[in-house]
This record gives structure tokens, sequence and C-alpha cells, in this order.
């Protein structure tokens, strides 16, 4: 430290005064370096207790960010929202066609076989009628006749049989019971089933039709064959039926008075027979037409 000359004051300037009983500080020795002033916790106390500083925000500033951000939020929300709803809206598109093409293969597991009764059918509709034909062709040779051989009986009693059509409605009647024709956005297709299903509903009331001419057929037979031609094997029968048991050589005598009515009815039934293989022939083009637009339509086999 360097020496300085310190001049004496004068008074009245910068001159501390001492009462007596104050004494004066100690001299500082050489090199002394003073400590940290004390800390005067007044001030700090006193900088606690004094008001905050007022800061001054310009509002246009602040409202703008914040109306960005709200502005923000609810974009973000609604693309949420909207996107969630999409995805909800494709699932539900891609559940609806899975149950569609489920649909659409049982249906046709139920036309193919529905065609092959219809195929199955037919050809015993035209033995029937091939039978009638031939009762008449005998009776037209012989109008006098007052015995049948045991083939010519089985041939007449052949007249009464036929297979009826009987299809399959599970699938069918899921898709218009539970709402599932809105599932089929092919309107060719869903035009067709609807189609396929009046005709199919047209023929099975035909069924019933077919049901009491059989049992009238049965109560004609009844009538026109003498029983007692037939005790013997209406004795040795241990089955169900006798019909294909009867010989060829075997005399039936028939009742001439109820021959007339019989003849007649089976006229009916060829005409009935004849009304039955045209649907059926209507309906199985039907079914192998919708069969062709569903496997095209949905890539089935």
């Amino acid at each position: 430290m360097s020496n300085q000359n310190i001049s004496p004051e004068e008074p009245g300037q910068n001159q501390v005064n001492f009462n007596e009983d104050q004494q004066p500080p100690p001299a500082l020795s050489p090199g002394y370096i003073p400590n940290d002033p004390p800390i005067d916790t007044s001030l700090a106390t006193n900088d606690q207790t004094e008001p905050p500083m007022e800061v001054h925000h310009h509002g246009h500033v602040h409202e703008t960010k914040k109306w960005r951000e709200y502005l923000f939020q609810f974009l973000m929300l609604f693309l949420a929202v909207f996107c969630g709803f999409l995805a909800e809206n494709q699932r539900e598109h891609m559940v609806e066609h899975q149950r569609e093409k489920q649909y659409m293969a049982s249906l046709l597991s139920d036309l193919a076989a529905d065609t092959a009764a219809l195929s199955n059918a037919i050809p015993l509709k035209l033995r029937r009628i091939g039978a009638i034909d031939s009762v008449f062709l005998f009776f037209n040779e012989q109008p006098h006749a007052k015995t049948i051989s045991g083939q010519l009986f089985r041939t007449i009693r052949r007249t009464n049989f036929d297979a009826r059509f009987i299809r399959n409605v599970i699938t069918i009647n899921q898709l218009k019971n539970a709402g599932g024709m809105r599932l089929v956005r092919d309107k060719q297709i869903a035009d067709s089933i609807s189609s396929y299903d009046q005709r199919c509903e047209v023929t099975i009331l035909y069924n019933d039709f077919y049901t009491e001419n059989s049992l009238v057929g049965n109560r004609q037979f009844e009538k026109l064959f003498n029983a007692t031609d037939l005790l013997p094997l209406y004795i040795a029968n241990k089955g169900g039926a006798i019909i294909a048991n009867v010989p060829d050589s075997l005399a039936i005598r028939i009742r001439t008075t109820d021959l007339n009515e019989q003849l007649n009815f089976m006229m009916l039934e060829k005409a009935y027979a004849r009304q039955e293989i045209d649907r059926y022939f209507e309906i199985k083009e039907r079914a192998v037409r919708l069969m062709e637009l569903i496997k095209k339509a949905y890539h089935l086999e």
C-alpha cells in the first residue's frame, strides 16, 4: 500500500465529534483488511414489507396468445373426435362387410342344396306323369276291365306319389328377420334374392295343396281296389308298405263304379304335376343366376 500524506482536516469539514462517553475507534494497524460490514437486517425487513412492484402487461398481447391457445386446443380435440369417429365408422363398415360376405357364402350353400333338390324332384314328377299316362292308356284300350294286374296296381299307386321341394330357409330368414338385407350393397343381388324368395314362397303354398291331394288320392284307392284280393299280402306284410311286394301276376278286382272318379282325379294330378315342373325349372334358373351373381360379386366358389 502506498503511503499518502494526510493533511489535517479543516475544522467543520468531515470532522467527527465524539462525546465524552464515546471512545474513538481504534487505530488501524498497517496491513489491516476490514471484514465485510455487518448486514443490516432492517433493510431486508423493509424489502419484504414493501408492496410488490406492479408489472403492467399489455392486455392485447396476452389475450391474443390465450385465444390462439384455445383455438388450437379446440382444433386438436375436434380432430381427435373426428378421427375416432372415422376409425369407428371404418371398423363398422369392415365388420358389416365381413358379415355380408358370410351371409352370401351361407346363402350360396343353401342355393346349391336347393338346386340339387330341384334336380332330383323334377324327374320324380316326370315319372309320376308317365305313370298316369300308362293308366290312361290301359283303360283306353280296355274300358270294361274289371280286374287289373299287380303291375298295374303298382302303377296306379305310383300316380299319387311325388316329391315336394323343401327349400333351405335358414340364411334367407336371417337376412329378412335380423335386418340383414340392408347389408347387401349390390342392388341386383338384393333384388334377385327377394325375387327368388317370392317364387319359392308360392311353391311352398302348392306343397300344402299337394298334401291335400295325396290324402284325396289315398281315399280314392281305398274305394277302387277290392281289399279281399290283397288280404294275403296284408297278412304277410311286416314292413310299412306292401306296394313293392305285390307280384305282377296277382289279379286284383276293381270297383268300376269308382273308376270314372279315379280317372278324372288323375287328370287333375297330371295337370298339377306339369305346373309344378314348370315352377321348379323357373326356381332352379333363378337360383343358378343368383349363385353366379354372388360368386362374381364376392369372389366365392
